[in-house]
């Protein structure tokens, strides 16, 4: 089952859709649920609702893989490229759009204080921070990694697909080298050869992610890789993997 509301941020000063799935016998089923938050939740579950046409289809995906979770997705701001902005925990320049301040730190504020707060007011949720997971692709798989560092007393598990470090990478090492972890603490970290412009940027952004998992595993944090020799920046390329990353997630 897919519901969609709208949840104010407060320091955004603006309402922001959510895309939420939950176990169609979720009313009746007298159980309580792990929480998977989203970034970009539009790209989630229906293919109408996707920026490009395509979305991971991930509802078929949960009910195929028999994982009993819920998930909430936030819709990022389609204004110009405000997403860049929303979805940057620090200041970069991007080659093709310019310059952004990087409200990242923002959106981990309504993703903390505002949504998940509401949803366990709301939804038969397991509120610790054991059965409190964070996950996104590319802007969005940069902020769970941010989130998954910054914020690992909320987060316990992260998915961290195709994620935006090369930008921030700098000023993104010197914030996983300082955060203190909350442990345990598992990620899932994936990349797809065809993501780039060509081998080169592939090669890049190996050392990138594989540069950062080491300094989380020196901090004791438990990081599970998967590169993928066809995968592209797509959500259709993120679909496939699903399986993989819902099993990671659901590893007792």
């Amino acid at each position: 089952m897919i519901l969609k509301f709208e949840v104010f941020m407060e320091k955004l000063q603006c309402s922001r859709m959510i895309h939420m799935y939950l176990p169609d016998d979720y009313l009746t089923s007298g159980r309580d649920y792990p929480v998977l938050y989203m970034f970009d939740g539009h790209n989630l579950f229906f293919d109408e609702d996707a920026t490009f046409g395509r979305s991971w289809r991930l509802q078929e995906e949960i009910q195929a893989a028999g994982a009993d979770l819920i998930v909430v997705g936030q819709e990022c701001s389609h204004e110009g490229n405000a997403r860049l902005d929303e979805y940057g925990p620090f200041p970069f320049y991007d080659a093709q759009f310019g310059y952004f301040s990087g409200k990242g730190e923002a959106t981990m504020d309504f993703f903390i204080n505002d949504l998940k707060p509401y949803i366990d007011a709301h939804f038969p949720t397991r509120p610790g921070r054991r059965w409190t997971w964070i996950g996104g692709s590319s802007c969005g798989g940069l902020m769970a990694l941010y989130a998954a560092c910054r914020h690992s007393d909320v987060y316990s598990r992260s998915l961290v697909i195709s994620p935006y470090v090369l930008p921030v990478l700098g000023t993104l090492m010197a914030d996983v080298s300082s955060c203190r972890l909350h442990l345990p603490a598992r990620m899932y970290v994936s990349w797809g050869a065809h993501e780039g412009t060509g081998m080169h940027a592939f090669i890049e952004e190996t050392a990138a992610c594989t540069d950062l998992a080491n300094l989380l595993m020196d901090k004791g944090m438990s990081v599970r890789f998967n590169v993928k020799p066809q995968g592209e920046h797509t959500e259709a390329s993120w679909q496939e993997e699903a399986a993989d990353f819902l099993r990671f997630l659901m590893e007792r």
